[in-house]
């Protein structure tokens, strides 16, 4: 389709019958005031050589600086900042954590008597001194890590600040290029009806025809600005919202920096002076409980030992109880010694007679042999 020479353009309607149609638009809906007539006036001119290609370039600039600023508010929603704060904040918590007076004060169990007593807190102070430290470095170095981190989240403050202005600009551009895009539409369909009312020929009814794609062409880009348009408007809350993050992020750290960290420093310190002071008490009983168990152990040895010692005393050199002892053994002895040597004699007595029955049985069979021999055989 060829575009429209300048004289086939539709007839520009006077300025005060413009103002009188933008006047009758919706403008509180599109973002705008009547005072901004002559920037309406001013974009309407981008139509004035009206063709399609006018038509889809129409409000092209704005559109792009529109999608631009949604590019960075989307960055600025991924950015992984926060979290990264959020997890520094995190990381804080967990380091102080760790710090438990109770598990290091008390971490060693009474071995011994005064030595033992006095290493143990002494090596339970040294190890506490160390371990609160390395947590304080740890704490510090996190909170300059966070410090880099907020600074740059305040940066992104005004950068949303000046992004705000730019898209609130924006909002406005896209009403303005919308409001002269529908009093081009109007133009368009008194043209089209001026020529409508007229003889109809080719010439004529081709180019209410043209007029009437050109007038849907327009409509669709007018919609497509107003689509851009609340795009926009709900851009704006959401450029709010992620300052208002930012800002109470950067308030909380404030708040942990300035109040939150101290307060646990001075927590600390108190827990640690509370906690030697409990110590110190325990200390303090136990060599209490100790010089008693002392004087109680030395008391009962020293009665055991003067009772032992009486008794050692009086005691006689020789029990009677081992004179008594000694005597019966002696008796049984003398008596043991008797009745031996008595069944001794009476054993010897029955060897003697047993002798002599043996001899006189020998002396029998010899005489008796002897006198066998002296007889000679008849």
């Amino acid at each position: 389709m060829t575009d429209f020479d300048a004289k086939n353009l539709p007839v520009e309607a006077t300025t005060e019958l413009t103002e009188q149609k933008f006047q009758q638009l919706n403008l509180q809906e599109i973002g705008l005031q009547a005072s901004d007539f002559n920037e309406v006036i001013a974009a309407r001119k981008e139509l004035a050589d009206l063709s399609h290609n006018s038509v889809a370039e129409y409000g092209k600039n704005i559109a792009t600086k529109t999608s631009t600023y949604t590019d960075e508010l989307l960055n600025l929603v991924q950015n992984k900042d926060l979290d990264a704060t959020g997890q520094k904040l995190n990381q804080v918590v967990q380091v102080a954590q760790q710090l438990n007076t109770n598990s290091i004060l008390n971490k060693s169990k009474s071995s011994g008597f005064f030595g033992g007593l006095l290493s143990k807190f002494k090596g339970a102070k040294q190890s506490f001194d160390q371990h609160f430290n390395s947590t304080k470095e740890q704490i510090d170095s996190l909170v300059k890590e966070i410090e880099t981190s907020q600074n740059g989240l305040k940066a992104r403050v005004n950068t949303l600040d000046k992004m705000f202005a730019g898209v609130q600009d924006e909002y406005k551009q896209l009403g303005v290029y919308i409001a002269a895009g529908k009093l081009k539409e109007q133009d368009i369909q008194q043209e089209i009806a001026a020529l409508t009312a007229q003889e109809q020929d080719q010439a004529t009814t081709q180019k209410v025809y043209d007029l009437n794609h050109l007038a849907n062409n327009l409509e669709k880009r007018i919609s497509d600005l107003q689509i851009l348009q609340q795009s926009a408007m709900q851009t704006l809350p959401m450029i709010r919202i992620i300052q208002s993050n930012n800002l109470m992020l950067v308030d909380k750290f404030y708040a942990i920096k300035n109040i939150t960290l101290p307060a646990w420093k001075n927590q600390i310190s108190l827990a640690i002076s509370l906690q030697e002071q409990k110590n110190s008490v325990q200390l303090a009983n136990s060599i209490d409980d100790a010089t008693n168990d002392l004087l109680k152990r030395n008391a009962d040895l020293l009665h055991q030992n003067s009772v032992d010692t009486a008794k050692a005393n009086q005691r006689s050199v020789i029990d009677i109880e081992t004179l008594e002892h000694v005597q019966n053994t002696l008796i049984k002895t003398v008596n043991d010694v008797i009745q031996i040597q008595k069944e001794g004699v009476q054993k010897r007595e029955e060897a003697t007679t047993r002798i002599r029955a043996l001899q006189n049985n020998l002396n029998h069979l010899v005489i008796e042999s002897s006198t066998s021999g002296s007889n000679p055989s008849s």
